[in-house]
């Protein structure tokens, strides 16, 4: 877990495929300031608690969260209501801090059937979120009347409760760093017999911060020799804020598809990388 928040990552979630029904733009604004900002164009993990505790100076202004601003937020909570229309997806969630409703709008170039016998049925394709279940979303807070909503244009269903705990945990460390200020350093110069002592290991890897994490970034997770080549290229790989499709990185890499498919869902299960664009297109998840 980084404790250093702000070198999470930037992306524009696809916006030309949400150009209506409420997508993304970035840099859209109707405040007097002008354009937003692109320094708050960033993930962050937050409770469903923080979602409606979230404040707005001005209609068309950033929602701020802890006193920062916020732009792109995932939030994990269990699905208590489906409700499917022509144009778009309504989840209720909650997650023992409270209830927000989710929107989730289908790209109709997708051709998705709706079952007509089951209304609450999401189409085949889009999330496999169920009701009762866990899922996580991607998306931004949004005010609705006095209400504040989500808007989401990726969700995918949480299948462990370790999943769940890391998300609070995350969602704790940031609220704390913008509550608190970050973690104080460890004294770096001990003294007497500590001073042969100190932790040290090639490259410089030895030193970590208080949350015991390397310095130079979160120590990845064990992962298939094939989830590690993606997840490398899209680290390493020049790219816009879209990321890379799975059609490029099977090419770059050498290996089939169906490969890279694979190694792709690891990654997005164990929360490294998530979609952007569409399914197939995906980015480095960092914070």
């Amino acid at each position: 877990m980084d404790s250093g928040y702000k070198g999470y990552s930037t992306t524009s979630f696809g916006a030309q495929g949400m150009s209506s029904g409420g997508g993304f733009m970035p840099g859209e604004s109707n405040s007097p300031a002008g354009a937003r900002s692109e320094a708050v164009a960033t993930v962050r993990p937050v409770t469903i608690k923080q979602v409606l505790d979230a404040t707005q100076a001005y209609a068309g202004a950033s929602h701020q969260i802890d006193g920062a601003d916020v732009d792109k937020i995932f939030v994990v909570g269990q699905v208590r209501n489906i409700s499917v229309q022509s144009t778009n997806i309504t989840f209720k969630i909650e997650d023992g801090t409270g209830e927000v409703e989710v929107k989730q709008f289908i790209d109709l170039n997708d051709n998705m059937d709706i079952d007509a016998s089951n209304p609450t049925a999401v189409p085949l394709g889009k999330s496999q979120v169920k009701l009762n279940g866990y899922a996580k979303f991607f998306g931004r807070v949004v005010t609705t009347g006095n209400r504040r909503n989500v808007f989401s244009n990726f969700a995918r269903p949480v299948t462990t409760v370790n999943e769940v705990h890391h998300h609070f945990l995350e969602a704790t460390v940031i609220h704390l760093y913008f509550t608190r200020g970050p973690p104080q350093k460890p004294d770096r110069n001990p003294s007497g017999a500590e001073a042969g002592t100190e932790a040290r290991a090639p490259g410089g890897m030895g030193v970590t911060d208080d949350y015991g994490v390397a310095a130079q970034g979160r120590p990845l997770p064990p992962m298939s020799p094939g989830a590690r080549k993606v997840y490398n290229l899209l680290k390493n790989e020049p790219q816009s804020n879209e990321g890379l499709h799975v059609q490029y990185i099977a090419a770059k890499l050498g290996v089939p598809v169906t490969e890279v498919v694979k190694a792709g869902d690891e990654l997005v299960t164990g929360g490294l990388i998530f979609s952007t664009v569409d399914e197939s297109t995906w980015a480095i998840l960092e914070y």
